[in-house]
């Protein structure tokens, strides 16, 4: 067999396993919220959706255990939208395999700094547009008792979500297989993690503003005056103790506290105050 032919066989070859690859991605990523939890999220299911493909990437069990436990932190994002980021995710670990010089740290630095903005475009197209032209197609034909209202419904909606679910992963390999190579050796790599790490830092700023909720009600009188220990709070740093429940927690969990102890602390410490009358 002349070395064309032996090409054009690993070729084929290559293929035949990538598009297996983005079958499975795709039929895995059904489940990325079967592990909800409030200490990673979607993480635990996004490793779990990686697995086997990570296991084919990295023959060692030692290096393949360090890619799923990379791969199992903390990520929230839209579902439509996550077999992009996976399908990239994968590209990146592939090159990881083949190239001693990579940056690992650059594959979550990635998934930090487009989780957030995926999770914005998605819900608003998925869930705030294309949920509701569904929804009024089907309700109009519904309502003159017609079969077919929730049968466009079921496809008005759903068959745009698999083909962004299916083509979004299949996208995000093949743009991580292009460009990933060619902006390590350049360097530029290293300026998209830099600017994906300062991106990511400030979405975890932004999360923890809007979804850790702490304000205490405790009130008083001080020399006639009425005194309220929130706006004076306010008035040194607006969110002041949610910031410091995040800091703390954060300190907590680098101490190598489990995250199930910070959440009881968490518990104990809001019935404290709560029985102190401060909150």
């Amino acid at each position: 067999m002349t070395d064309n032919t032996l090409s054009q066989a690993a070729a084929g070859q290559e293929t035949k396993e990538t598009s297996k690859m983005f079958r499975q991605l795709f039929f895995r990523q059904f489940q990325l919220l079967g592990s909800m939890n409030y200490t990673r999220m979607e993480g635990l299911s996004y490793g779990w959706t990686l697995a086997p493909m990570l296991k084919k990437i990295y023959p060692q069990p030692q290096q393949y255990l360090e890619a799923l436990k990379r791969n199992s932190q903390f990520f929230n994002t839209n579902q439509a939208l996550a077999p992009f980021i996976m399908g990239l995710t994968l590209s990146m670990e592939k090159e990881n395999a083949t190239n001693p010089a990579f940056d690992t740290s650059s594959i979550n630095g990635i998934k930090v700094a487009l989780m957030g903005p995926f999770a914005g475009i998605g819900d608003s197209f998925f869930y705030g547009v294309l949920r509701i032209i569904a929804t009024g197609i089907a309700i109009g034909l519904a309502s003159q008792g017609n079969f077919l209202g929730p049968l466009l419904y079921l496809l008005v909606y759903n068959i745009p979500n698999l083909l962004v679910r299916y083509y979004g992963g299949v996208m995000g390999y093949r743009l991580g297989s292009k460009y990933i190579a060619q902006a390590t050796e350049s360097g530029l790599l290293g300026c998209i993690t830099k600017a994906a790490t300062i991106m990511g830092l400030m979405m975890v700023g932004a999360m923890s503003a809007v979804m850790v909720k702490f304000a205490t009600t405790y009130k008083t009188t001080i020399a006639g005056q009425p005194f309220v220990l929130q706006d004076l709070l306010d008035k040194i740093c607006v969110g002041l103790i949610p910031l410091l429940l995040v800091l703390g927690c954060f300190y907590l969990l680098q101490k190598k506290i489990s995250p199930n102890s910070v959440l009881l602390l968490l518990i104990v410490l809001g019935f404290a105050a709560a029985a102190a009358g401060l909150i």
